[in-house]
């Protein structure tokens, strides 16, 4: 970063305005369905290309018949089949910010924070691992028992933001494993991660905000780039 020396040329039109600073600070811990809050995330509607359905249902854990695994995160990790009924091959995209919603309030949502996607030939259906981040601190983690929908992509700024600050980083599971199974690796990354996340969805409203960003910017940088 270049130090400016004028101080009216340090200021640039993209930066923060205190303004913006204020509505990113009234986000954390307030955002619905996430973190204590009641209700349903918030978000622009997720759709799955046409001719392309869910297969069963979308269960926490890992699926044994799993052909591929995808995204990054650990308490949130589902099964998930996928059918392709067109006659050519099709990619599904999951974008950043996408929430995976727990059919009841026992298990945690889960949060995708990097897009990430999958190639699912014509004619067949496809099973996969899905990691996705924790959105709810206190409650219970995906377990064979919880059910999971398609959610909303969020429109939680802070999420957003997040989510490009992560573009950089080294954090998908894929490139952490092995035959032998996950680094040791991956989980202090995951660890760092998720306190990322639950930062903003299980923060206090009431912290300053200078010091949420001093943790949130310390965080990040121990994550490793690409």
């Amino acid at each position: 970063m270049v130090t400016c020396v004028a101080i009216l040329s340090c200021s640039k039109d993209n930066d923060p305005s205190p303004e913006d600073d204020a509505e990113l600070q009234q986000e954390i811990g307030s955002l619905p369905g996430l973190g204590e809050q009641s209700g349903t995330p918030q978000g622009t509607a997720f759709k799955l290309p046409d001719g392309v359905t869910v297969d069963g249902t979308i269960t926490g854990d890992y699926c044994d018949e799993a052909e591929i695994r995808i995204g990054s995160g650990h308490y949130v990790t589902v099964c998930v089949g996928l059918r392709n009924d067109n006659d050519e091959e099709k990619k599904v995209i999951f974008p950043g910010g996408l929430i995976l919603v727990s059919e009841t309030d026992e298990y945690q949502h889960g949060v995708v924070v990097e897009e990430t996607m999958v190639v699912i030939p014509p004619k067949k259906t496809i099973r996969f691992i899905f990691h996705t981040y924790c959105g709810n601190n206190s409650r219970s983690s995906a377990s064979s028992l919880a059910v999971y929908t398609f959610g909303p992509v969020t429109n939680s700024k802070l999420l957003g933001r997040l989510i490009d600050d992560l573009k950089g980083k080294k954090i998908a599971a894929v490139d952490y494993w092995d035959e032998d199974g996950v680094s040791d690796d991956y989980y202090a990354i995951e660890s760092t991660v998720q306190a990322l996340v639950w930062q903003i969805t299980d923060g206090s409203a009431f912290m300053d905000w200078e010091t949420f960003n001093h943790m949130y910017q310390q965080q990040l940088n121990e994550l490793p780039n690409k």
